[in-house]
Parts: C-alpha cells; sequence; structure tokens
C-alpha cells in the first residue's frame, strides 16, 4: 500500500497503525485502546478520500478490494496458527480479523452496487466465515483450521470474483 499512500500523498496511515499496535500489544482492556483504534480508522477513512469517487462507485473496483482483503485475511490466520493446530500468533489472528471485518464493512457500505441476491449471498458468505473469530481475543483453540477457513473463503471469492 505503501506506493499508493506516497502517490496520494497520504502519510498518516502507517504511524496510526504502528501507534494502535504498540498500545494494544500493552495490553489492558480494550475500552481503554479507543483513542488509537480511533486514530487508526481516522487516518484509513482520510486515504479513502483520496481514491477516485468512481472508482469507490464501481463494483468491480469494490468486488477487488474486498478479494484483496480476504486474501491478506487468509495469508494472516494461517500465520496465526502453528503446524500443532495451535494459535502461535495471536496478533496474526487479530489482524485477520480486522481485514475480514473491514472487507465486509465495504460489501455493507457499498451494498447498492449488487443485487439483492448477491448481496445476501455474500452478506451470508461473511457471516459463515466471520464464525472463524468469535470475538477479538483469538480462543483457546482455532475455531477453523485454515483449510476450514480456506474453503469457507471459497463462496465470497467465487462471488465477488464474477465482478
Amino acid at each position: 500500500m505503501e506506493p499508493a499512500f506516497e502517490a496520494r500523498g497520504v502519510d498518516d496511515v502507517e504511524p496510526a497503525l504502528e501507534a494502535l499496535i504498540a498500545e494494544t500489544r500493552e495490553g489492558g482492556e480494550w475500552g481503554s485502546h479507543t483513542g488509537a483504534y480511533e486514530a487508526a480508522f481516522d487516518a484509513i477513512d482520510g486515504a479513502l478520500q483520496t481514491v477516485d469517487t468512481d472508482l469507490l462507485g464501481d463494483v468491480r473496483f469494490q468486488s477487488r478490494v474486498q478479494l484483496a482483503l480476504l486474501r491478506q485475511a487468509m495469508a494472516e490466520y494461517d500465520e496465526a496458527i502453528g503446524e500443532d493446530g495451535e494459535f502461535v500468533n495471536v496478533l496474526e489472528y487479530q489482524d485477520s480479523f480486522g481485514f475480514v471485518q473491514t472487507a465486509k464493512e465495504l460489501l455493507e457500505q457499498h451494498a447498492d452496487l449488487y443485487d439483492d441476491e448477491t448481496r445476501e449471498t455474500l452478506l451470508d458468505a461473511y457471516d459463515q466465515t466471520l464464525t472463524a473469530w468469535p470475538s477479538a481475543v483469538a480462543p483457546e483453540t482455532p475455531v477453523m483450521t485454515p483449510g476450514e477457513l480456506s474453503a469457507s473463503l471459497f463462496k465470497l471469492e467465487a462471488t465477488l470474483g464474477d465482478y
């Protein structure tokens, strides 16, 4: 993303994300990190404002963004789970959760770009996929293996890939 940010003069996303990561690594209740969380989202929203408005309303573009987020989520989830099938990197679990949540939020924000049947298919598939993350706090044992998550993502990838 750095080249795209540089081309648009966006320089506050990475520092805001790094600050959120640093703060949450210190632990504590999630509510105590609200300021850093909101700052990160404000930076992301600001970066989104630099995207050509024609692209924001383009179903193909929105679908490709969601696909990119879902692919990154899969990679992060895979990194979170070790060969023994247990979590070895909780931060990667949380990252993957955020990528899928963000992809679903993009669908919801641009729901009017999709016909009713496609929108419902996608929302159902997101809900099914999100069962891999029962909360932002990693469960003791993964709900899904990486293979199961990949299978769950297939419906999303196939439907979004039609665009």
